[in-house]
């Protein structure tokens, strides 16, 4: 038996009102109904990047000196010691860039992911699409407003980017103070290497955290909402002309 319920997404439409209503009050019924569907969908900060995971599995730099490489027979305090993860981003339109830490104590991130505390010291680093030099946590902010502590230290950084006009740019990620040749010796490249300086404290582990912000970067990707507007705007139109036949 047929069921006597409009399906959800009829009334979703506004269509239960729409059967029941004429002329321009049709469009009203849907054009109200489109905005109670858009007021569902979650909003996601654009601008913001979010990066997790563990130095041992996500590393992408793994020397650990002339002939050496980092493999599974060696301990969290070696990777900690030696290893970085390198992530890329692309600026679209110039913007002021930071980026903010969650690796040591946990917290939230603006995307809302949540981060539990206990990963390494953070210490981040930004090259352009060279793998030039621009600026790293060295100098940053230790403890940003806002960041969490544990046994009342406070780990987690800020980075200030400066401004960055469109292009490529590479992030890396490793315990502190593990920093690039690059940065190290005033000249140089990221393909150079890290000094190997890193460390790893007790109670500590391999997981990091860290957003990457970029408030005047715009993208030209359709926002969910505006794809769910097309959506749910098309779908009402073609609905409507077969009530109307």
């Amino acid at each position: 038996m047929a069921s006597k319920h409009k399906p959800h997404w009829l009334r979703r439409c506004g269509f239960t009102t729409f059967l029941r209503q004429s002329g321009r009050a049709k469009l009203a019924g849907i054009g109200f109904a489109a905005m109670l569907f858009l007021a569902t969908v979650p909003a996601l900060n654009a601008n913001v990047l979010f990066f997790s995971g563990n130095l041992r599995t996500n590393a992408t730099v793994t020397s650990c000196g002339f002939g050496c490489t980092l493999g599974p027979s060696d301990l969290d305090s070696d990777y900690a010691q030696f290893a970085a993860v390198v992530d890329s981003f692309t600026v679209s339109s110039t913007t002021s860039m930071e980026a903010i830490t969650y690796s040591y104590a946990g917290g939230t991130s603006l995307t809302g992911a949540n981060v539990a505390a206990g990963g390494l010291e953070p210490y981040l680093s930004l090259f352009d699409s060279s793998g030039n030099f621009l600026a790293s946590t060295f100098f940053g902010t230790t403890c940003p407003a806002g960041a969490n502590s544990v046994g009342g230290n406070c780990f987690d950084v800020l980075l200030d980017g400066g401004t960055l006009t469109p292009g490529t740019y590479f992030i890396a990620l490793t315990a502190f103070e593990n920093m690039s040749f690059a940065e190290n010796l005033g000249a140089g490249n990221l393909s150079d290497g890290f000094t190997g300086l890193g460390n790893l404290g007790t109670g500590e582990n391999l997981n990091y955290a860290f957003d990457v912000i970029l408030p005047q970067n715009v993208s030209t990707t359709p926002e969910p909402a505006s794809i769910a507007l097309l959506a749910i705007g098309s779908a009402c139109l073609a609905l409507r002309k077969r009530i109307k036949r």
